[in-house]
């Protein structure tokens, strides 16, 4: 059997609005970057200025860098999709 995925809207954003939005929404801010914030009811961490972990359904946590976009799904959960299979799935909407 072939499937095909359900036509969703979903929400994503890049590495450098996600520092941005922990700069402007109360972020621990160490060294010019924000360490420990809430996004969207999710407690992100700093890693490096090149990553920040991201809590999961499962209890561990996901890497989201520079390379990824954060996507927020349909039931409010967030994960990373490295950006080329981004572009390679989603198309930008009205």
């Amino acid at each position: 059997m072939k499937f095909r995925k359900k036509p969703v809207v979903i929400e994503a954003i890049t590495f450098e609005e996600l520092v941005e939005y922990g700069k402007a929404n109360g972020g621990n801010i160490v060294n010019g970057m924000p360490w420990s914030f809430e996004y969207k009811g999710h407690h992100i961490t700093h890693e490096n200025d090149q990553c920040y972990l991201l809590p999961t359904l499962e209890a561990h946590a996901q890497r989201f860098t520079t390379d990824d976009m954060l996507i927020t799904g349909v039931k409010g959960e967030i994960y990373p999709c490295k950006k080329d299979i981004f572009a390679a799935t989603y198309e930008a909407v009205q």
